[in-house]
């Protein structure tokens, strides 16, 4: 049985995600799952990694320094099916967790990725898109070398609504792969360097958002050289919103009911720039 009619009995759905790095790797993971609607179910899930890029060269991170790894859930290939027929609400309080092992000259050590899933209206005819986004928390490793970030099992607890916005219950899914599938999401380069380069910025936060904007509000550090700005991300490396001179940002013209991935970093007056901060993933309201 899919993991979908198994989900639809009770009301609910998933969907899929799209990636918000620099050095984007995924792999397709075939899962079994065990769900509370009952019967077992087979499900097909993309995990799309956004890798460091702190280091010299791709997917690379210096040594003995936190780095971040973002990923996303896609779960396109998914068909909703539902017996509400004028279809469900997914909203932040639907999530899931990602466990994985980070394999390297070190040995073995594991972890775990939160995701909320992005507001998304779906429809019982159509094979709704839903985007899932999260990181893994801040890792650090000391001895140089690759590390292979392997994804193992997935957790979903999905919290479908009326248009009204009447809760429909809760679905959860408890999913494994057969360890003899590729599970590789990607392998990050640790060296053995030092990165003279001023420090990420942190306790990125929502001050403030309308259907259409958002206030965003960080903590900035000094170092040698007097900082200049910082440079504001949204949803990716490639989508820079402009410079600021202070530790505050107004974002405009966004689309409501969005969520969204922002990160930061500092430039100092020579042009010297620091690794970027955590991401934050924050939820536009609706109109």
């Amino acid at each position: 049985m899919s993991l979908v009619s198994a989900l639809a009995a009770a009301g609910a759905l998933t969907g899929a995600a799209s990636p918000a790095s620099a050095d984007t790797s995924a792999v397709r993971v075939e899962y079994t799952c065990t769900t509370s609607a009952g019967p077992g179910a087979q499900m097909t899930v993309w995990v799309v990694g956004g890798l460091p890029n702190d280091g010299a060269g791709s997917n690379s991170a210096p040594g003995n320094q936190y780095f971040y790894i973002d990923v996303d859930l896609d779960m396109r290939e998914l068909r909703p099916v539902l017996t509400l027929a004028e279809g469900v609400r997914l909203d932040g309080d639907s999530t899931a967790r990602l466990g994985a092992r980070i394999v390297g000259p070190d040995g073995t050590r594991t972890t775990e990725a939160a995701f909320t899933f992005a507001p998304k209206w779906l429809q019982t005819t159509q094979g709704t898109a839903v985007r899932a986004a999260g990181a893994f928390p801040a890792q650090v490793l000391s001895v140089p070398g690759g590390y292979d970030v392997r994804v193992d099992d997935l957790a979903l607890t999905l919290r479908p609504k009326r248009a009204d916005g009447t809760p429909l219950g809760t679905i959860t899914a408890s999913c494994t792969h057969d360890p003899a599938q590729n599970d590789l999401l990607g392998t990050v380069l640790v060296q053995g360097l030092i990165a003279e380069r001023p420090p990420r910025p942190d306790g990125l936060t929502v001050v403030s958002s309308t259907p259409t904007s958002v206030t965003l509000t960080w903590q900035g550090y000094p170092w040698w050289n007097k900082i200049g700005g910082y440079d504001v991300y949204l949803d990716g490396d490639g989508g820079h919103t402009g410079f600021v001179t202070e530790n505050q940002v107004t974002l405009t013209g966004l689309t409501p009911d969005t969520q969204h991935r922002a990160k930061v970093v500092t430039v100092d007056v020579q042009g010297i720039r620091s690794k970027m901060s955590k991401g934050l993933i924050f939820t536009l309201p609706r109109a």
